[in-house]
């Protein structure tokens, strides 16, 4: 049986340990100490959970072929979807950026029903809209362009 050379679970580990840690670090700038308690438990959590992972990998429960990639190419394009609504927020504003991305995100899924996303579509944004806009008074990003 041929030994494998490299174990590519590790490169998930060494990405859970890299945004934990950074997310950890960002943390800190959190004035308030009360606030930033959650987070920091959080990327502690995913420390551990991401050592534990690691060391059933060096163990050698998890193997290359455990890995699957089927649906990457899906990931990925979602992944995209996702990086162009953080930047339209900020074009475009929370409600329009939100009602463009949510179908765009339904369809990359899967979803065929028109009925479905655009009730969704509407009945998330309307919710979003009256509970956090007009109930809490939260104010949503509006954008440079608006």
């Amino acid at each position: 049986m041929k030994k494998e050379k490299f174990n590519y679970n590790l490169i998930g580990c060494i990405f859970i340990y890299l945004m934990s840690g950074a997310f950890l670090v960002s943390s800190f700038g959190i004035e308030d100490k009360t606030s930033r308690t959650f987070p920091q438990v959080l990327c502690f959590l995913c420390i551990i959970l991401a050592t534990l992972f690691l060391i059933q990998v060096l163990r050698g429960k998890y193997t290359n072929a455990d890995i699957n990639m089927t649906g990457t190419a899906k990931t990925l394009l979602m992944a995209g979807v996702i990086l162009l609504y953080i930047v339209a927020i900020n074009f475009a504003g929370f409600y329009i950026a939100s009602g463009v991305f949510m179908p765009i995100a339904m369809i990359v899924l899967g979803q065929k029903s028109w009925k479905v996303i655009v009730g969704v579509d509407v009945g998330v944004i309307l919710f979003i809209y009256l509970f956090f806009g007009l109930l809490l008074s939260m104010q949503m990003p509006e954008g440079i362009l608006f």
